[in-house]
């Protein structure tokens, strides 16, 4: 079991671990642009899947990562996975789920880390916490109890588990009611320690896990700060197509050192910093520029002694926003990127023609490896 010494992150024989991994995204907790198409809440789309919902949940979950995924991402190098998750999944399929999908890491000896990408109520106003445009989480007592209960019944679970390497309690809290987000993680804190587990817990900043100013205050035994890394968004994102790096992006030259002095400010904690996500959109199969990117990134977290966990492991190809290692180009249509109803719009008019067609295209051997990214990152794990 690992636990913290300082900056460190260490194990039971007191070795230093470094945690060089990747997320997987879309998978637990589904996320629109995923797909290849608009940005929609998971509970609107499989309410709009209607009587066909539960079969397609099923089979999504069921090929999009399997077994062998575990397999292929020990094979790469990686020795944590972050797992995100909607917090729905427990009342649909019950904290036993989670365990298996974790074991499949474990036999490989990756570390696992748990990520409740959607929490009771919602955690900010984007689909991406499976909000339709609220953050309930900090308006709704009941949401946060529910939270802690949640908690306990998940560290119930995983407590003794060796090659858990922790607790994202919550992804991207975006509020201005600080005073409610300082004490939901002090209770979640108490219920996961008062019920005998000492794993890491993992505190994000808020506004999408960057202003963490006010954690330290916080922290107690086995606890850590995680970040996340996307700037400049504009050009991660690729919300301006021209964009290119270095160089000038609103004004400000991004290179090497002005990265490093973004990332330099969050080593001043005496206590490990994990970047729970970071990542960049592919421009086009030969361009290198994104990897410039990524390069400086990955050279200033080794730098300042930060882990990582890469956004993420598959994803639709060629679309905008940080895409995946594993990419789906999609020759039966499925999908339909670039057209008017795209992504999950798409699967819900293809679903009601051919739902075993929408199915196949979720396979692990459809997805294509971006080698010029995977070679990068090995050089970092």
């Amino acid at each position: 079991m690992l636990g913290i010494k300082g900056k460190k992150i260490v194990n039971q024989k007191d070795e230093v671990v470094c945690l060089t991994g990747i997320a997987l995204g879309g998978w637990l907790m589904m996320e629109g642009y995923m797909l290849g198409g608009a940005n929609i809440a998971e509970s609107v789309f499989k309410k709009e899947l209607g009587s066909l919902e539960k079969e397609f949940t099923r089979e999504f979950r069921s090929r999009f990562i399997t077994k062998k995924d575990a397999n292929i991402i020990k094979s790469l190098g990686f020795n944590c996975v972050r797992i995100p998750f909607n917090y729905r999944i427990i009342e649909e399929e019950g904290v036993g789920y989670l365990k298996k999908v974790a074991e499949w890491f474990y036999g490989q000896k990756v570390y696992v880390i748990l990520d409740m990408h959607a929490v009771p109520g919602a955690q900010n106003c984007d689909w991406h916490s499976d909000s339709s445009g609220r953050a309930g989480f900090f308006e709704n007592e009941s949401d946060r109890k529910y939270f802690l209960k949640l908690w306990k019944d998940i560290s119930t679970a995983f407590k003794d588990d060796e090659y858990l390497a922790g607790y994202d309690v919550m992804n991207e809290p975006v509020t201005d009611k600080i005073d409610i987000l300082k004490q939901a993680y002090r209770d979640v804190n108490k219920t996961i320690r008062d019920n005998n587990d000492n794993h890491i817990i993992f505190y994000e900043g808020n506004r999408w896990a960057q202003e963490v100013d006010f954690i330290p205050e916080l922290l107690e035994e086995n606890n850590a700060i995680s970040i996340h890394f996307y700037e400049p968004t504009k050009y991660t994102f690729n919300q301006i197509a021209d964009l290119k790096y270095p160089g000038r992006i609103d004004g400000v030259q991004w290179n090497k050192s002005r990265i490093s002095r973004y990332l330099k400010k969050y080593s001043a904690f005496n206590i490990p910093i994990y970047v729970g996500e970071f990542g960049v959109a592919s421009r086009c199969p030969h361009c290198s520029y994104e990897l410039n990117w990524l390069r400086d990134a990955l050279n200033n977290f080794k730098r300042y002694g930060y882990h990582f966990t890469y956004w993420t492991y598959k994803s639709a190809g060629g679309m905008k926003y940080p895409d995946g290692l594993f990419q789906l180009f999609d020759s039966s249509d499925v999908l339909s990127i670039g057209g008017e109803h795209s992504g999950m719009e798409s699967i819900i008019r293809k679903m009601k023609e051919d739902p075993q067609r929408v199915y196949d295209v979720f396979d692990t051997s459809n997805f294509q490896i971006n080698k010029k990214l995977m070679n990068l990152l090995k050089k970092y794990l």
